[in-house]
């Protein structure tokens, strides 16, 4: 549910590299251990307070809002396990300390709170340090979630999952309804549309700009691509000695022709990301609309004085084969090195797996969930959000998550992202040429892959 330049710029490239010594315990169809230590953990050090003792313990690294509540009431309500939750780092951070503890073979969490984009990573190559959770039968909860949430981490594996489903991003469009209301503009529902609207809103006496395009929004920039049903990145645990990439198609060039056209124009602007000139236009009107994943909602009403001014819609589409799609989301991952794998397997399925769990994760923690049993629920669909003027936002929100069919991620998304940036930077940003840029960044990142002993194809 974050934003994703700032959760994965921490991560260190090419996790091929990372090797690990293995604990006692057995190995399943992968490779990776599956252990049976129900004591290992009696000591552990935990953030939280575990209240029943002398039962055994669970570790867990996550970082989201809320966690503890959630924790809490798993404890709470569990007699034959406890979890023993720490932060270990808000995204990036966390993911460079878990690659410490494959490199130590020793430190690792038994479950771990990873971005699906992130979870590539950690199953690079032959390395193997997600555990397939079918040898536990969660095949049979598949359609406890939502199919992108499931394809999300089954990384292209069909027959194999390597995480639990939490949330979800849905793309949609905030939109500051004062702006539109008082020049007038009717909000846009296609791309040519929202061009226009930019036209409309400058020609009215709007002195901001129509949205931002920033170079450095990665995840942002894939979901405009899969609008276009263009996959940029390939990978799948299936097959872990392929990796491929693919900028270079019309589909892609369409759309950052379209931002890049835009930009020349006077309607967007180009600023990063995450920087406080970013959150500062938002907030303060400079940007009429902004195109992002619903979890945004958290973000912004906890940063100024908006209350009411924002609407939610439908992320303007191309034409009516335009896909749902999704920006962000989450999972628990058992780790290789979890102390009971079975235990940490329960701990990972069922910690979000209730009612009441649920429910904080939406109103205490800004989660979208990916649990259709909660998605489906009354209470849910009929949630209005104060922050967005009392509208019932997840008349919008639901749609696109159940539409959502997924997408994949490289075992080095990180250094994939950072080039990504680099070159969108030059196209949008700069107004250099699209196709050259393209096929330079396509020979780079497949290049790159070769270098880490992947098959290009």
């Amino acid at each position: 549910m974050k934003k994703v330049t700032r959760v994965m710029a921490a991560i260190a490239a090419g996790a091929m590299a990372l090797t690990v010594s293995a604990c006692g315990g057995s190995s399943n169809a992968n490779g990776a251990k599956v252990n049976s230590d129900k004591t290992a953990n009696d000591s552990a050090s935990c953030t939280n307070t575990v209240k029943k003792k002398g039962v055994q313990k669970v570790t867990v690294w996550a970082w989201y809002p809320a966690i503890e509540q959630v924790v809490d009431d798993f404890n709470e309500t569990h007699d034959d396990l406890q979890v023993c939750w720490n932060n270990g780092g808000q995204g990036g951070g966390e993911y460079t300390k878990f690659q410490n503890a494959i490199k130590a073979g020793k430190g690792a969490p038994d479950v771990i709170q990873l971005e699906y984009e992130a979870m590539p990573q950690f199953m690079a190559g032959k390395e193997q340090h997600l555990v397939d959770l079918s040898q536990f039968g969660f095949t049979d909860h598949k359609d406890d979630y939502t199919e992108g949430a499931w394809k999300s981490v089954q990384l292209g594996s069909e027959d194999k999952v390597y995480g639990v489903p939490v949330d979800l991003g849905p793309f949609v469009m905030y939109v500051r309804q004062d702006i539109f209301d008082k020049y007038n503009v009717k909000v846009p529902t296609t791309w040519a549309e929202f061009e226009q609207a930019g036209k409309d809103l400058k020609a009215a006496g709007y002195d901001g700009y129509l949205t931002d395009f920033a170079p450095n929004g990665t995840a942002f920039n894939i979901a405009l691509f899969a609008q276009k049903n263009q996959n940029v990145y390939n990978y799948s645990a299936s097959d872990p000695t392929k990796a491929s990439v693919n900028f270079n198609t019309d589909g892609v060039k369409e759309v950052l022709g379209y931002w890049q056209n835009l930009v020349k124009e006077g309607l967007v602007d180009t600023t990063d990301a995450n920087t406080n000139d970013w959150t500062t236009n938002i907030l303060g009107g400079k940007y009429a609309t902004w195109v992002q994943a619903s979890w945004q909602t958290g973000y912004l009403k906890g940063a100024g004085d908006t209350n009411g001014q924002f609407r939610i819609y439908n992320a303007p589409v191309w034409d009516d084969s335009t896909p749902m799609v999704n920006q962000g989301g989450s999972a628990w991952a058992v780790t290789d090195q979890a102390k009971d794998t079975e235990a940490a397997y329960k701990v990972a399925r069922e910690l979000f797996d209730s009612d009441k769990a649920q429910e904080i994760g939406v109103t205490d923690g800004g989660l979208f969930p990916a649990w259709t049993k909660k998605l489906q629920s009354d209470s849910f669909k009929n949630m209005e959000e104060e922050f967005l003027g009392g509208q019932k936002l997840n008349e919008i929100t639901i749609p696109t998550a159940e539409g959502y069919k997924g997408y994949s991620f490289l075992p080095f998304q990180t250094y994939a992202y950072d080039e990504q940036v680099k070159t969108f930077t030059s196209i949008v940003k700069d107004g250099k040429d699209t196709t050259s840029n393209l096929k330079s960044l396509d020979e780079t990142l497949n290049n790159y892959a070769k270098q880490q002993g992947y098959t290009v194809e």
